[in-house]
């Protein structure tokens, strides 16, 4: 517990005929308080007391001021406590408590504890974990930037949240107690089922999973070694994993592709709003194209500005692998569908693209790609109603010369995302004349695809600076050839995209739970923040924190009249 925290009891009683003395909380920890006295048997699951098919919500109902909203834990009776009644231990009542919070998705830490003299405990308070009072920071308003020095973007798990639960034993001498007090009520949402497993409870390294991270080596037999413990514990020698996967890839044979098809069509079949198209010349297969739901209502909420890049070296037959990417409201780049090509082709990247309007129905608002003529005249004919734009990296780099300053000039002027387009061509021109490079072919032919490529073209474009180049297209690449291999069929082609689409899903998952339980540091006595808060995700709020803050101290009325009354 952090020691700015103050969880000491207005009501903490100290009987003076049994020698009552308060127990420090700061000593208790809650990693501690969810230990395990056999960290060999594995990392405790909250399945282990909740089971899988049940889940449970919560009411939302106003504080008896009216001025806040709390949280009533729905929870079936059985497993709510009631005030007086008595438990054989107080290990017994914390265990039913446990139970309980896991039940209604909070977490508990143990608060305050109350002895007799003989040091065996009379009381023991539990509460949730998002109690304590939030640290008040004060802020220099004559230096609001901190003379320079960066700041670091904090928020509070701590909402001092009031839900708690009171036991007292029942005589000195007995272990008998029974519950004296319970507040069930919340001031902040509650986790759900899915949101469970990034709790700090459901985090902690197991035994095995500490033997796992020393022991990271992506080879089968090293794995299956350290699962098992050691390798006297595993039969098989290296060799018989590698003989093993030969003799499956000769089962397996040219039947690879079939599988895969017959496997997508399955999915496409069984899954509400899975799509899967494909296509073979001359029995072999030449493209396919493949989105699930999730890809699906990214696209509605976040097709803005998409972007497209090719990538090789993920199979054994040298397809193309094709990732089409977008931004969240994170910021963070996700995926929206992905193909594969065996040639990138005018037709194939038609096709690709067909297959992916077929699959989403409405055109991208802008689509960013690099200067590939098969790629742009795919784009203009498949989407033409969208808006095509040029990556800025292909288009500048040639201009990198020795003289730094022109290039410093150039890239100023090509990247500035504020002047108009006459404004930009006449500084265009005076570049060109004071450093004579008129005659210059590739700078003919940029200036004349400046509309595709220069921001001052996309500035009445709402959210056109979301991306200026293919680096996000590059980077999602980047992250995909992480779990892929040159001599890979392709099912296992497929078996390792499903592993690295889940990666990237599960960091999605995890931002929206951080944005729903962040408790930001307002630093501003408006409710400007505090609204801005409720609209932005964490990521986002900062930035917009950045902007409200410099308008409230740097920007000012210089005067105000009436014009005709």
């Amino acid at each position: 517990m952090s020691d700015c925290f103050d969880y000491s009891s207005d009501d903490t009683e100290h009987d003076d005929q049994y020698g009552d003395k308060a127990f420090d909380n700061n000593q208790y920890d809650e990693d501690d308080f969810y230990h395990s006295d056999d960290q060999h048997s594995g990392r405790i699951q909250l399945s282990d007391y909740a089971s899988e098919e049940e889940s449970f919500n919560s009411n939302v109902v106003d504080s008896p001021s009216g001025k806040t909203k709390l949280w009533k834990p729905i929870v079936p009776k059985e497993f709510m406590p009631d005030v007086d009644a008595t438990y054989q231990s107080l290990e017994e009542a914390v265990e039913m408590y446990k139970l309980y919070a896991d039940k209604a998705g909070f977490g508990v830490m143990l608060n305050t504890v109350t002895r007799f003299g003989d040091k065996t405990i009379k009381k023991m308070y539990v509460v949730c974990n998002k109690m304590g009072k939030i640290p008040n920071r004060s802020t220099d308003t004559l230096d609001p930037e901190g003379t320079g020095r960066n700041k670091r973007n904090s928020n509070f798990r701590i909402t001092d949240c009031k839900a708690l639960i009171k036991f007292e034993r029942l005589l000195m001498r007995t272990n008998a107690c029974k519950i004296y007090e319970f507040e069930e009520k919340h001031n902040h949402p509650l986790e759900t089922k899915e949101e469970r497993r990034y709790s700090k409870r459901a985090r902690r390294l197991s035994y095995k999973d500490k033997e796992f991270i020393v022991c990271s080596s992506t080879y089968t037999h090293k794995l299956q070694a350290s699962l098992q413990g050691g390798y006297e514990n595993v039969g098989p020698e290296a060799i018989d994993y590698k003989n093993f996967r030969r003799k499956m890839g000769n089962i397996i044979g040219d039947k690879h592709a079939q599988l895969v098809v017959d496997k997508m069509n399955m999915r496409k079949d069984k899954l509400p709003n899975y799509t899967f198209e494909y296509k073979c010349v001359d029995s072999v297969l030449n493209a396919r194209f493949w989105a699930n739901e999730t890809d699906m209502l990214y696209y509605k909420k976040f097709r803005d500005v998409i972007s497209f890049d090719a990538t090789f070296r993920t199979n054994k037959y040298g397809m193309a692998f094709v990732p089409f990417t977008a931004i969240d409201n994170h910021k963070c780049s996700i995926n929206i569908g992905v193909g594969l090509l065996s040639n990138e082709s005018i037709e194939s990247y038609r096709w690709l693209l067909e297959a992916f309007l077929k699959a989403h129905g409405k055109h991208p608002q802008l689509v960013l790609t690099d200067q590939d003529p098969t790629i742009l005249q795919a784009v203009e004919a498949i989407f033409p109603s969208s808006n095509h734009r040029l990556s800025m990296i292909y288009t500048v780099y040639p201009i990198f010369l020795k003289n730094t300053n022109f290039q410093k000039r150039f890239t100023k002027l090509v990247w500035n995302v504020y002047i108009e387009p006459e404004v930009f061509e006449s500084r265009w021109e005076l570049l060109m004349r004071r450093f004579k490079l008129h005659d210059k072919r590739w700078f003919k032919d940029m200036y004349r695809d400046r509309k595709l490529w220069i921001p001052a073209y996309f500035k009445d474009m709402p959210l056109h600076s979301l991306m200026k180049t293919t680096s996000r297209s590059k980077s999602v690449n980047s992250f995909f050839n992480k779990y892929f291999n040159s001599g890979n069929l392709l099912i296992y082609f497929m078996m390792n995209y499903n592993t690295a689409i889940g990666k990237q899903r599960n960091g999605q998952q995890k931002l929206e739970h951080d944005t729903k339980n962040a408790k930001h540091e307002m630093m501003l006595p408006s409710g400007l923040l505090e609204h801005a808060a409720t609209v932005y995700t964490k990521t986002v709020f900062y930035e917009v924190k950045k902007e409200i803050f410099k308008a409230a101290w740097y920007c000012s009325i210089d005067s105000v009249e009436m014009i005709d009354g």
